[in-house]
């Protein structure tokens, strides 16, 4: 009574235990899933967002390589017109060219077209007569001036000296008539509107020269600051130059990690960088990094609350089934002690089944995996003898009578576990296939083997013993699995094709192949083509028997790879296979 009340006690523990390690279960099995959808999302969201960046910066370093060449051609043109090179070498020869100039820059939206003589002295210009025009300023300080005075062409990014305004200068040496260089004419381009429409975006967008130093940002608290160290050569030709006029080129908190991200005084981005077309200057777009955070944080709140909904569903609904399938085994428990004593009574019966079921597979096991080192052993004692390693005559007898023992036991087992006095009946080819396909679907899936099987309508009925003929399939794969196991895409194929009379089935892999072996060879017992040590070489032996016992034929084809067996049996037109 004590243990009795002690196992109904813990009977009623169990189920409280049990929630609470399901519970626990659930609640682990929630968490990994949304730290799985986290890093999910912050992955697909980074490259989302890389992608989206290096669209973006495309479309700006598009827009400034497309500002930058409109009017290159222009100071080309203009130097090669040699009516502006003899107005600089005799000044007053061309009253008007002031006024010609300043149409020029009007049609073309330039701020200034100027000419200067050999010492960079502005002797005409577009902008004569308005407020910081460039007339009678010098320029020989300039690089682009300098550069195009020794015949280069020349542009170069600056401040304006007189109007205090960021342009982008080109400048061409103008050529006399008699091959001279009486000056330089020279434009400039407002990059201002352009330095506006970046200021106007909520997105951040730099670009820096080919010092490091930002040009163009779309924060103008950045302008004119470089990323990086400048040496002092660098700093010095700057200076001289007035390039950046009066900026202090206070460096920019910049560091760039090998990760494609940069830190930007403390902010993390995404970076996308294009270079540009001209005077070596990059294009950097950086996507805040917060907004790939947000993002991920949002989608793994959405679809972590999605999957404990569903697991909490889901519990609930297996909490029901169990419910309801505990009321009812509750219901069933009294026909379940009322047919207690049948079960007791076949209790009998089945063990028996069960140890003649154990004992014809261990019958057939210890058959085939004895067969050959029995023989291997006589072969050995055999040689022994020959050789005279074997002295006594009555040991030589011993050993011989306990292989021939062995032998006879080997033929029982044999005999036992072929089964030859089992009744056929009509059974369906499909279901055949099937079973002996699942007794190989571990093999397969363990060698990566592709294994394909016909898809087939109708029954196929064939007269035959089910399980023999399973046998004798599962061998038949079990070959082309060896067969395969060294090429790099293993392929066994099941093709099905009937006539009235006959069903045909067809093995085919693609391995090595049989050489030179023909079927009657293959058929021999303990003749393998298998490497040493894998299988016995029954197996086929073995399938060859049971297909002419149930009146078949198994040939073998000669494709170009692999090897291809083909089983006929006969069909059974007289009743339907039974279920």
């Amino acid at each position: 009574m004590a243990d009795g009340a002690m196992d109904q006690t813990h009977l009623e523990r169990l189920p409280a235990r049990m929630r609470r390690s399901v519970v626990a279960v659930l609640g682990i099995t929630v968490l990994l899933a949304t730290l799985v959808t986290f890093w999910g999302a912050q992955r697909y969201f980074e490259r989302l967002e890389g992608e989206t960046a290096t669209t973006r910066m495309g479309l700006y370093l598009r827009s400034l390589n497309e500002t930058l060449r409109r009017h290159q051609h222009l100071p080309f043109v203009l130097a090669r017109d040699p009516r502006y090179a003899e107005a600089l070498a005799t000044a007053g020869t061309w009253p008007d060219l002031n006024d010609r100039l300043a149409l020029l820059a009007a049609e073309s939206e330039l701020e200034a077209i100027y000419l200067m003589d050999t010492s960079g002295q502005v002797q005409a210009t577009s902008n004569a007569g308005v407020p910081h025009s460039f007339l009678g300023q010098n320029y020989g300080f300039r690089p682009y001036f300098q550069e195009a005075l020794n015949g280069a062409r020349s542009d170069y990014f600056a401040i304006g000296a007189t109007s205090g305004r960021p342009g982008y200068f080109v400048a061409e040496p103008l050529v006399a008539a008699a091959g001279q260089t009486p000056g330089v004419v020279a434009i400039k381009l407002d990059v201002s509107e352009l330095q506006r429409s970046w200021e106007s975006n909520t997105e951040v967008v730099v670009a820096r020269n080919q010092d490091g130093i930002v040009v163009l940002a779309s924060d103008p608290d950045w302008l004119y600051r470089p990323t990086e160290s400048l040496s002092p050569e660098t700093r010095q030709s700057i200076l001289d130059s007035r390039q950046f006029g009066s900026e202090p080129l206070d460096p920019l908190a910049w560091s760039t990690s090998a990760d494609s991200r940069v830190t930007v005084n403390g902010a993390r981005y995404l970076i996308a960088s294009g270079q540009s077309d001209w005077r070596g200057w990059t294009v950097h777009y950086l996507q805040p990094e917060g907004a790939i955070l947000r993002q991920t944080l949002l989608a793994t709140a959405f679809f972590g609350s999605i999957i404990a909904l569903l697991v909490g569903f889901a519990t609930f609904l297996r909490s029901r089934r169990i419910g309801q399938a505990y009321a009812a085994s509750e219901r069933h428990r009294s026909q379940l002690i009322a047919t207690n004593h049948q079960l007791e009574e076949a209790q009998t019966e089945l063990a028996r089944n069960a140890k003649l079921a154990a004992l014809g597979h261990l019958a057939a096991s210890v058959t085939h995996e004895l067969g050959q080192p029995i023989s291997a052993f006589r072969n050995h004692l055999t040689a022994a003898e020959i050789g005279g390693e074997i002295t006594s005559p009555q040991t030589a007898s011993s050993l011989n009578r306990l292989v021939d023992r062995m032998e006879a036991i080997t033929t029982q087992f044999r005999h036992f576990a072929s089964g030859r006095t089992a009744t056929k009946a009509p059974v369906d080819l499909r279901v055949i296939l099937a079973e002996a396909a699942a007794l190989v679907a571990a093999d397969t899936a363990a060698a990566g083997v592709q294994f394909t099987q016909p898809d087939i309508a109708n029954p196929i009925t064939v007269h035959a013993h089910q399980v023999q003929l399973e046998q004798a399939f599962t061998n038949l794969f079990k070959n082309a699995i060896h067969a395969v196991a060294e090429v790099d895409d293993p392929m066994i194929e099941v093709a099905v094709s009937t006539t009235p009379a006959e069903v045909h089935i067809t093995v085919r892999d693609n391995g090595s192949g049989l050489g030179d072996a023909t079927l009657a060879t293959l058929q021999e017992p303990f003749y393998s083509t298998k490497p040493s040590g894998v299988g016995m070489g029954l197996g086929l032996s073995i399938t060859s028997e049971i297909i002419r016992d149930h009146g078949g034929t198994l040939r073998i084809e000669t494709p170009t790879e692999g090897a291809t067996f083909v089983v006929t049996l006969p069909r059974d037109t007289t009743k339907k296979a039974g279920k």
